[in-house]
C-alpha cells in the first residue's frame, strides 16, 4: 500500500492572496438556509460520486452558528446511522493540536520552537551533531524521511541540511509527541485533553486511538483487495489499528471539530485561541515555509492555500480507515471540517468540500450568491494523445477514446482514470496489480510503462528498454503485516529498480538505494537476508519487509 504523501499535496489550490470579507453576522443572513441546502447537495454529490460508505461534515462561523450534516452510514453493511457520539478518527489534522500545545509551553517558558530536539530528546536516534531545531519538525523540513519509526535499527538519517527542502514527515511528528509527553510528565492523550479539549468543551474527542473505544467508532473501510486503489473497486470492512503517536492520534466528531475551528479562526484573527495569547496565537497561526505543492505553504501543522482572494488555514487527514480535511477561511473567520470511514490508500479526502461549504457561508452572510460547486473530476487535457495501441513482451492493450479513457485488453474493457500527473489506474484485472505510467518522447505519448513492464504505442519510434538480469534478482512481491504499510513491489525495469510503477529507486551505495524522484529523497531502501542471491528482506525506510512472492 505505502500511503503516497501527493494525497496529502494534491488539489492544493493555487494562491492568490486580495481582498478579504468583512466578517459580518451569519445568523441573520436571508442566504443561510440556501448555503447549507448547496452545501448539503455536494456533499450528497461526494458520496455519490467517490462511492463512500458514509461522512460527518460539521461548519461553524465566528458568531456562534455551527451544524452538522451527515451522509451515508456508520457502518454501511449494517446500515448503522451517524449519531453525534459517532467518533472519526481525524489524522494528520491532529498535527496542529500538537503544534499548539508547543506553543502553548513556549507561552510557559518551557522551550523555544529554536532548542534542539537533541538537546531535549536525546534518546532518539538522530545523527550525531545534527542541527534540527523544533521549529524544523513543525515544518517538515528537518531532512527526516516521511514514516520511519523513531527508533529504527541502526538510528534515523537525515537527507539534507534543516530547512533546505520541505518533506512531509510523520515520523517528526511523531518525535515531537514524545517531547511534548516528555516535557508534560504524562501521556500525549492526556495532555491534549488537558490543553485542548476541555477548554474548548470538546467533551466527546480523544487523544489516543485505542482499541477500548473501538465500539464509539464509524466503520472504516478499504479496498477489498491489497492493490492500488482505484474508483469502482470493491470495498470491506478495514482492520483496527490503534495510534497514540503525534502524526495522528486525535478521534472526534464534526461537532467538537467546530468549536476547535472556531478557536483556530480566534488565533488567526489575532483574539487569542487554541489556549494562545492573541501575540502568540498570530504567530502560530502565520508562521509558514514553502511546501512542495504548488501555492500551498505550511507551518506548524497548518497547511496555508489560497484560492479567488481568500486565504485559508487547512489540513487534511489521512489514516487506515478514515480520510479527513478542514478549511477556515481567515478573513470571515468561518470553518468547516468532514471525515470519512473511507481509507487513506483511496487518496480520497473532502477537501472540496471543506473548501467549498467554507465559500457558501462566507458568501452568503455578505449578500452574494452561493458560489459553483467544484467539479469533482477534471477532464483529462489532450486525451487523445494516450489513444492508440501498445505492446511490449508482455502483451498488448488499446487506449480508447472516451471520458474515462477505456483501456481494452484480452476482450475485456475497463475505465483508465488519471490518478496523479501521468500516472492512471483502472479496475481492468489484468492491469489491477500496478499502475500505469505514460512516457513522452517530445510532446507525444510513446510508450506506458506497468510495473516490470514496457509497452510501446503504435507509431512511436521509442526503443524497449534493456534490462539488467542482476538486478532483476532483487525485485520481488514483499509484505508487512502492519495495515498502515502492507504490500511492497519492487520490480526491474529498463535497467534500474522501482518500487511499483513510479517510484525509481537509485543506488547510492553499497546495498543502499534512494527512493523518489528527488535527488535529496530520504526514503530509503535496502535488502537483505539472501537465498540464490534474491533477497528475502526488503527494508523501506526502517520497515522491514518480508518476501512473499507468488
Amino acid at each position: 500500500m505505502l500511503i503516497s504523501r501527493r494525497a496529502f499535496t494534491g488539489g492544493a489550490l493555487s494562491a492568490a492572496l486580495g481582498s478579504q470579507l468583512a466578517v459580518p453576522s451569519f445568523a441573520q443572513s436571508p442566504k443561510l438556509a440556501g448555503a447549507l441546502s448547496a452545501i448539503r447537495a455536494y456533499g450528497q454529490a461526494h458520496l455519490d460520486h467517490f462511492r463512500l460508505p458514509g461522512m460527518t461534515l460539521g461548519v461553524t462561523t465566528p458568531d456562534g452558528f455551527s451544524t452538522v450534516m451527515n451522509f451515508g452510514y456508520a457502518n454501511a453493511d449494517a446500515r448503522t446511522p451517524i449519531t453525534p457520539d459517532t467518533l472519526f478518527q481525524v489524522g494528520s489534522i491532529s498535527k496542529l493540536m500538537n503544534a499548539a500545545v508547543l506553543h502553548q509551553f513556549v507561552g510557559e517558558g518551557r522551550l523555544k520552537l529554536t532548542d534542539r530536539i537533541s538537546s531535549l530528546l536525546p534518546s532518539i536516534p538522530l545523527p550525531q551533531g545534527n542541527t534540527i531545531e523544533i521549529q524544523h519538525l513543525l515544518d517538515h523540513v528537518a531532512g527526516l524521511p516521511g514514516d520511519a519509526p523513531a527508533f529504527p535499527d541502526g538510528g534515523l538519517w537525515t537527507a539534507y541540511a534543516p530547512g533546505a527542502h520541505w518533506h512531509y514527515s510523520n515520523t517528526g511528528y511523531d518525535i515531537l509527541g514524545k517531547l511534548i509527553a516528555h516535557l508534560a510528565g504524562k501521556p500525549l492523550d492526556r495532555v491534549v485533553e488537558e490543553r485542548i479539549f476541555l477548554p474548548l468543551g470538546m467533551s466527546r474527542s480523544r487523544g489516543a486511538i485505542i482499541g477500548a473505544d473501538r465500539t464509539r467508532y464509524a466503520q472504516g473501510y478499504e479496498a477489498a483487495d491489497e492493490l492500488p486503489f482505484a474508483l469502482g473497486v470493491p470495498l470491506a470492512p478495514a482492520a483496527w489499528v490503534d495510534v497514540t503517536f503525534g502524526a495522528g492520534n486525535v478521534a472526534s466528531t464534526a461537532d467538537d471539530m467546530t468549536r476547535l475551528l472556531r478557536s483556530l479562526a480566534n488565533a488567526a484573527q489575532g483574539r487569542g485561541g487554541m489556549g494562545l495569547s492573541p501575540e502568540l496565537g498570530k504567530a502560530y497561526t502565520s508562521h509558514a515555509v514553502p511546501s512542495d505543492a504548488k501555492g500551498m505553504s505550511y507551518g506548524n501543522g497548518l497547511m496555508h492555500v489560497g484560492h479567488a482572494g481568500r486565504s485559508y488555514l487547512h489540513h487534511t487527514g489521512g489514516m487506515v480507515s478514515f480520510s479527513s480535511s478542514f478549511h477556515v477561511d481567515i478573513a470571515s473567520g468561518v470553518g468547516a471540517f468532514a471525515s470519512s470511514p473511507i481509507s487513506a490508500f483511496a487518496e480520497y479526502r473532502p477537501r472540496l468540500l471543506t473548501q467549498f461549504a467554507v465559500d457558501a457561508l462566507t458568501n452568503a452572510a455578505a449578500g452574494r450568491a452561493v458560489p459553483q460547486a467544484y467539479p469533482l473530476t477534471t477532464p483529462l487535457a489532450d486525451a487523445a494523445a494516450y489513444v492508440g495501441n501498445y505492446a511490449g513482451p508482455a502483451g498488448s492493450f488499446e487506449v480508447r477514446a472516451g471520458n474515462p479513457l477505456t483501456i481494452v485488453a484480452n476482450g475485456q474493457s475497463a475505465p483508465l482514470m488519471q490518478w496523479d500527473g501521468e500516472v492512471f489506474r483502472t479496475t481492468h484485472p489484468a492491469f489491477r496489480e500496478f499502475s500505469l505510467l505514460f512516457e513522452h518522447q517530445g510532446n507525444a505519448v510513446s510508450a506506458a510503462s506497468w510495473g516490470p513492464a514496457t509497452y510501446l504505442r503504435a507509431g512511436s519510434t521509442a526503443q524497449l528498454p534493456k534490462s539488467d538480469p542482476q538486478l532483476a534478482k532483487l525485485a520481488g512481491r514483499f509484505v508487512n503485516d502492519s495495515p498502515w504499510i502492507g504490500l511492497a513491489e519492487v520490480v526491474e525495469r529498463g535497467g534500474r529498480l522501482w518500487l511499483g510503477t513510479e517510484a525509481p529507486m537509485t543506488p547510492t551505495g553499497q546495498n543502499l538505494w534512494r527512493v523518489g524522484d528527488e535527488s535529496w529523497s530520504p526514503e530509503r531502501g535496502s535488502f537483505a537476508d539472501f537465498i540464490d542471491g534474491r533477497p528475502q528482506t526488503f527494508i523501506f525506510s526502517g520497515e522491514k519487509f518480508a518476501r512473499h512472492d507468488v
